[in-house]
């Protein structure tokens, strides 16, 4: 049946719809840049943007997801154009390029007091440089030790708590087995993590001047030279990364493993029989170095000029309730303090399975730990130069000494304001 409609009801209708244009058209409108979360997670995203406009009528939000590897360029051609988003989600190191040209907003002129106390400290200022905040903490991964025990009770082995008594395994395990204890992957920021676990500075305090141009230093590019050249590690970590590591554990070539305890899922699934033999363990690292914590931001370009409502919604994305409800649904971990007094963080169960302990120790490590490689001007060089000098003294192309001492130099160089 057709509604007909006389000419004062029309004119009502059309007065009502004029308006509800007219406030459609005056709320604000902010772009959000997610990296990889579609499809998997579009009931999350887009029930979080449905609770906030509710909220928040003022304001409407359109969702973009971009895909992992090509999210830096896309940044940084939008910012080229003066066409970035409002609020983006980053990594820190790449957060902190940016920052390094001014070109995010500082949270701490955005949020209260209060607001920036709800997040744990040691991950606040994670998001610092130079004296200067860059983004809001988002979700938080920490890796752990996960080992296979019967290839280490075949060896007779012991699961090391530090990079030294790795060493004895790596020998016991190559010996008897023939295989490998570890593969430490040389991708990323995996070398520089490792020189601070093994309680080496990178950098000084105020972080202008190298921290491990010293018998320390010296050590480590010393022990890495001789895992290599003594047949310990496979020969392929100069050229494969963390994704040949997952491969060699699951094929029981490599009996330890140093990743997010996400990974534990995945070999559930993929590989019962090998779930049933794993264990977990805290990170490589000597006593007194702090556990090392990942960081993913959401960050407000300076180009926006919507910074005041793009900050009010990462803190909404990133409150306690809603990112319980993230930990809830994918393994991964809260930035907020509050979330570490729920039980799902502080309790296990009478019979708890490996996944639960994995969670509690992660929640420890994050608690306790710390980014260990801070956010630092011209970042990529200075990696560049670590993984390749590090490398060449593994191979034998440079001498210990000369291999740190190149890196000292680079170091020192960009260290001092040379801009990439």
């Amino acid at each position: 049946m057709q509604l007909i409609l006389g000419p004062v009801t029309r004119l009502i209708a059309v007065g009502v719809a004029a308006l509800f244009s007219a406030c459609v058209s005056a709320a604000t409108q902010i772009q959000f840049w997610t990296m990889q979360l579609s499809p998997f997670h579009d009931e999350y995203v887009n029930g979080l943007i449905a609770e906030f406009e509710r909220q928040n009528p003022d304001v409407r939000v359109k969702w973009v997801d971009v895909p992992w590897k090509e999210m830096e360029k896309k940044v940084l051609a939008s910012v080229a154009a003066r066409t970035a988003p409002d609020l983006v989600n980053l990594n820190p190191q790449f957060a902190a390029k940016l920052a390094q040209y001014g070109a995010l907003a500082d949270p701490e002129r955005f949020l209260a007091p209060e607001e920036i106390d709800a997040y744990l400290p040691n991950i606040w200022q994670a998001n610092r440089f130079r004296g200067q905040s860059f983004a809001i903490p988002w979700y938080l991964s920490t890796t752990v030790t996960i080992f296979n025990r019967e290839l280490l009770e075949a060896a007779g082995a012991k699961v090391p708590s530090d990079h030294i008594e790795l060493l004895d395994t790596a020998k016991r395990i190559r010996t008897v087995l023939d295989k490998y204890a570890y593969f430490p992957a040389m991708d990323g920021s995996h070398p520089m993590e490792s020189l601070v676990a093994m309680g080496v500075p990178l950098v000084d305090a105020g972080q202008s001047a190298v921290g491990f141009d010293n018998e320390a230093g010296e050590a480590f590019f010393r022990y890495y030279r001789d895992l290599y050249q003594q047949g310990l590690i496979p020969r392929n970590v100069l050229t494969e990364g963390h994704r040949k590591a997952v491969d060699l554990f699951q094929s029981g070539e490599v009996a330890m493993i140093t990743t997010g305890m996400q990974f534990l899922n995945n070999i559930r699934i993929n590989s019962p029989d090998l779930f049933e033999k794993i264990g977990i363990a805290p990170q490589l690292k000597v006593a007194g170095a702090p556990f090392n914590v990942a960081v993913m931001n959401l960050a407000v370009p300076a180009l926006s000029k919507n910074k005041e409502a793009a900050f009010r919604f990462a803190t909404f994305v990133t409150n306690h309730e809603n990112q319980m409800a993230l930990a809830h649904r994918v393994p991964l971990m809260p930035s907020t303090a509050e979330s570490y007094r729920d039980p799902f963080f502080s309790e296990l169960d009478p019979e708890p399975g490996i996944i639960d302990r994995a969670r509690l120790l992660s929640a420890r490590q994050i608690l306790e730990g710390g980014v260990l490689v801070p956010p630092l001007p011209n970042y990529s060089k200075l990696k560049t130069s670590f993984v390749y000098n590090l490398q060449s003294a593994m191979l034998g192309r440079l001498t210990v000494d000369e291999a740190l001492d190149e890196t000292v130099e680079t170091w020192a160089l960009f260290l001092g304001g040379s801009d990439e």
